[in-house]
């Protein structure tokens, strides 16, 4: 429950990036919006933003430091491969602890070495059935910017990474639905400035709050070779008056367009005529 927006911009020389701060946990049954940042920097110009059960993704995220610290510049893919290979591994441990521990077997005793073969046919079954369908319950998203250019990955279950550097953005979260159609009704590109981007991304992170557990509050990154920076709360505050700006002629006009139809006017002369 929460939105993570990442979008390339200027050419793919640069990377907005957008989260509120709704925090969530598998062993509560509350949402709350948490003081820390959400979008973590994993490298000089490289972040990572993630959905879902909070308390894997430090452990998930760690695993780029130690790339970094092998490799003086890695390469944004081999970041989220790094990530991507951590949470098939942290996935893996917790089917383990989960499903197998408790039955006295490990999960490689049960496929590697056999185990599987046997165990009646029906249990055999149910307990594959359970490793293919288990929810880790987290997504992820690495954006950054490297010397080839501007990346955003998608990391998810069971440990899929994918690029999104065609389409040349992504969401994550409970809002997604909302933040996509966003990014797609105000044509998000690339191409387009780091202004016009930013701006794009605010919005689509505004009109994501519909969705249930997105929270208000809201941090943004802008990322380039140069480093990240968060996007300041007088620069947000700007942001915001934009958005109104622009919302007021549209609604001011649809409210005239909307006095002006015919429908009450019908609706009298049917019940005189009844």
């Amino acid at each position: 429950m929460t939105i993570c927006v990442a979008a390339t911009a200027a050419d793919k020389s640069a990377i907005v990036a957008a989260s509120d701060r709704m925090l969530s946990a598998h062993f509560l049954s509350l949402e709350f919006d948490h003081p820390d940042a959400k979008i973590d920097v994993l490298g000089r110009s490289c972040v990572g933003l993630s959905s879902g059960d909070a308390l894997p993704t430090g452990e998930l995220f760690s695993a780029a430091h130690g790339i970094s610290a092998q490799l003086q510049n890695p390469q944004v893919g081999q970041i989220a491969e790094q990530i991507k290979d951590a949470y098939s591994a942290l996935r893996k441990k917790r089917i383990e602890e989960q499903v197998f521990l408790p039955r006295g077997i490990t999960i490689d005793e049960f496929y590697q070495q056999g185990l599987i073969r046997s165990f009646p046919a029906e249990v055999a079954m149910n307990l594959d059935h359970m490793v293919q369908t288990m929810d880790f319950g987290v997504e992820l998203i690495i954006a950054g910017v490297d010397g080839n250019g501007a990346h955003i990955f998608g990391i998810t279950d069971p440990g899929v990474a994918a690029s999104y550097d065609r389409v040349g953005y992504h969401a994550i979260g409970s809002g997604m639905s909302h933040a996509l159609l966003s990014l797609v009704s105000s044509a998000q590109h690339w191409s387009l400035g780091v202004n016009e981007t930013v701006f794009n991304v605010y919005r689509a992170k505004r009109q994501s709050e519909a969705a249930p557990g997105v929270g208000r509050a809201l941090e943004m990154r802008i990322i380039t070779t140069d480093g990240c920076r968060a996007v300041t709360e007088e620069e947000l505050d700007r942001l915001e008056e934009a958005t109104q700006k622009l919302m007021a002629p549209q609604e001011i006009q649809a409210r005239d367009l909307v006095a002006a139809l015919n429908f009450d006017e019908a609706d009298n002369g049917s019940q005189a005529a009844a």
